[in-house]
């Protein structure tokens, strides 16, 4: 390790530990942890910010607590399944409530919880959820955002080459985001959005429509036994994510007792990504203690077409998701399929009890085959596949039960089962078993495992949280797991195992300290000695961070980090890694900005270190460091409405500029391929306007 980044270290760990002393703190942002799992198990930044909008718009119009249901309190994702059902119970005992006080009364709310729910709940003695359609059509909001980002230095892919055939970007390499919304109360949302990568052509070429992808929704929740009507874009989520899961989800992380899947089957889609949704109708219907769910979907979506050997049938061997439609290539594969689809749920919910059934099927306009590799043996092919699922839950004092078992139209199976114990006001347990056959094929699904789907996996989890002292929370995890087929990159039947322990020392409002250690082993493919088959070989992978935050004054807020990686191989050196990281972030009156500076060193890419830096309003930046290099970002945000209108006025603009450098000392060229920029800097600019009247 060099002396400067040394140097640089101690100072940050110096600062860590004089926060200690120091005075006072916030929550961070509720789910960043998440979004830096998330990011590192996929290997790619989320764009989903349904999460970010819903919590934007409970901000303004908070959920009065006499009247929300359990699923309301589930879409905040703050509060686990025991501590809704206490909550329930409570007001069902007690009657409506008086006073925000009365939580601390609630059985295993802590003061962190009711902090957290503080900006998105309320107390009012009535409140009705039903309105006339004509009232929601004149009470709600419209927001106008628009986003542009680029960046600055030019890659190769935008250089015209000399020789005929070879790929290049088509369009600049600006970025646009444009989204229409309005909302009411989320009883009733609709609107469109629009976007252009960097490097698509707009309003010329294939793209003469403007925008690469377009995007609409209308969405009406709760008119009599009408409990959602979605027309246009949305998503549906079923069960514990088998066979269908499109919303929110929470992987393994320092929130060790997140591993049930809990959302509304159906849900508006306004993101820009342009896969992983449904273009149709759906439809759910509720009384009493029944619901039931329909929907029907249309649409063309972007595949990898090619002929096979006898060319008798035009085949797909993969889905181009990533939604870039840049190069000639690219632009060919754009929409060249067709996929229907269409499902139904249905599901009872007593007291203690719900059960739900849950069947979905896609047909594609052409026949999927993987290329043919001894991985892909249980691969999905045809032009069809059906799933059906039973899903339940069981609530008895402080236990929660609850699972899904699916199967595929080809009869292979898949279960998850999991567990929820609060043992006392300071300690919860949970517990999760999942066993899923490696012929088991599913689409758009996301359950609660290893793999980024659920596919050819066998493994038992198992959560702690534990709450010592007023302020100091304890998370461990231990999950072993195995692949009882081969794996891309993994020759051979394998297994590994992670665990995790992390505390947090938060013992008012005004500071924080976090650490966690975690331990990840797995057998993968030896590298070193090429074969046609690979020997297996131990990978382990160790992180440790420590970072901390707390109030300089009442609108400046310091943090910090520090991590360390190593990654080990029998028969190589250890690849290892380092980041420190600080900011600042701070408000006065309608301006407010974040400042932040990162140092890293990594030996590799296997060693990266994927970091949430704060971003523009529905934005989400998680860039992973590796290499060696220094980072800073500045994100300043200016609410202009009060410059411009009177007090009381609903009109509301704000913008928002980001800028952002890394420098690589010692490289001449930064990225690969197309993306490959010559020198060792990379800038990058967003702004962003948002109109709301």
């Amino acid at each position: 390790m060099k002396t400067g980044t040394t140097t640089f270290f101690i100072f940050l760990l110096a600062i860590n530990f004089m926060n200690a002393i120091a005075q006072k703190s916030e929550p961070a942002n509720l789910i960043s942890g998440q979004l830096e799992a998330q990011s590192e198990k996929k290997d790619d930044e989320p764009e989903n910010d349904s999460y970010e909008m819903d919590l934007e718009t409970l901000i303004k119009c908070p959920l009065n607590l006499n009247v929300a249901t359990g699923e309301d309190l589930i879409q905040l994702h703050l509060l686990s399944v025991v501590q809704i059902k206490n909550f329930l119970s409570y007001r069902k005992l007690l009657g409506p409530l008086l006073s925000l006080h009365e939580l601390q009364a609630v059985p295993g709310w802590e003061l962190e919880n009711i902090r957290q729910l503080l900006p998105f709940i309320k107390i009012m003695q009535s409140e009705s959820l039903y309105s006339s359609l004509s009232t929601r059509l004149s009470g709600g909001d419209n927001t106008l955002i628009i986003r542009t980002a680029r960046v600055l230095e030019k890659s190769r892919g935008y250089d015209i080459p000399d020789r005929p055939g070879s790929q290049y970007y088509l369009g600049s390499p600006l970025k646009l985001f444009l989204r229409y919304t309005y909302n009411c109360k989320q009883l009733l949302t609709f609107g469109f959005a629009a976007e252009k990568d960097a490097g698509e052509p707009f309003f010329s070429g294939a793209q003469r429509m403007g925008f690469d992808f377009y995007s609409f929704h209308f969405f009406l929740r709760r008119t009599g036994i009408l409990k959602a009507l979605a027309i246009g874009d949305f998503t549906v989520s079923l069960g514990q994510g088998l066979i269908q899961w499109q919303a929110i989800s929470f992987t393994k992380s320092g929130q060790t007792l997140n591993i049930k899947r809990e959302s509304s089957c159906l849900n508006p889609y306004r993101s820009a990504g342009e896969f992983n949704f449904h273009r149709g109708i759906g439809i759910s219907l509720e009384k009493g203690k029944w619901q039931a769910s329909l929907f029907y979907s249309t649409q063309k979506i972007s595949t990898n077409r090619l002929i096979d050997t006898a060319g008798r049938e035009d085949l797909f061997s993969s889905f181009e998701n990533s939604g870039y439609h840049r190069t000639r290539v690219e632009i060919a594969d754009r929409y060249n399929s067709r996929q229907i689809s269409g499902g139904a749920n249905v599901r009872y919910s007593g007291s203690r009890f719900m059960i739900g059934v849950n069947w979905i099927f896609f047909r594609f306009s052409h026949a999927f085959q993987k290329h043919d590799e001894p991985y892909n043996l249980y691969s999905l092919r045809g032009e069809k596949i059906s799933d059906y699922s039973i899903d339940y839950s069981y609530t008895h004092g402080n236990m929660h039960l609850f699972g899904e078992f699916a199967m595929d139209n080809r009869r292979n199976p898949a279960l998850v089962q999991g567990a929820f114990i609060s043992l006392n006001e300071k300690t919860d347990l949970v517990f999760l078993y999942r066993n899923i056959s490696q012929a088991f094929q599913s689409f758009y699904s996301d359950a609660f495992t290893e793999n980024t789907v659920p596919n050819n996996e066998k493994g038992f989890y198992t959560g702690f949280a534990f709450r010592p002292l007023s302020g100091l929370r304890l998370n461990i995890y231990y999950d072993f797991f195995d692949f009882p087929w081969l794996k891309y990159q993994v020759d051979a039947p394998s297994a590994g195992r992670d665990w995790l322990i992390q505390a947090v020392y938060q013992p008012g409002k005004i500071w924080q300290v976090l650490t966690f250690f975690k331990n990840e082993y797995r057998i993968v493919n030896n590298t070193i000695f090429n074969s046609a088959t690979h020997e297996m070989e131990n990978n382990t992978k160790q992180r440790w961070r420590i970072g901390s935050e707390f109030f300089l004054t009442r609108n400046v807020v310091f943090s910090n980090r520090m991590e360390f990686v190593s990654v080990g191989y029998p028969h190589s050196p250890p690849s290892q890694g380092f980041l420190g990281m600080a900011a600042l972030r701070f408000s006065k009156n309608s301006f407010a900005g974040n400042l932040a500076f990162t140092v890293f060193e990594t030996a590799d890419y296997d060693a990266r270190i994927y970091t949430y830096e704060a971003d523009v309003l529905y934005s989400y930046s998680i860039p992973a460091f590796y290499g060696k290099g220094f980072h800073y970002c500045i994100n300043l945000h200016q609410d202009f409405s009060r410059f411009i209108f009177h007090r009381g006025n609903r009109f509301r603009l704000s913008a928002w500029i980001k800028w952002e450098q890394t420098f690589y000392p010692g490289l001449r060229s930064i990225g690969s391929g197309l993306d490959e920029i010559r020198g060792n800097r990379k800038s990058g600019i967003k702004l962003q306007i948002l109109i709301k009247w």
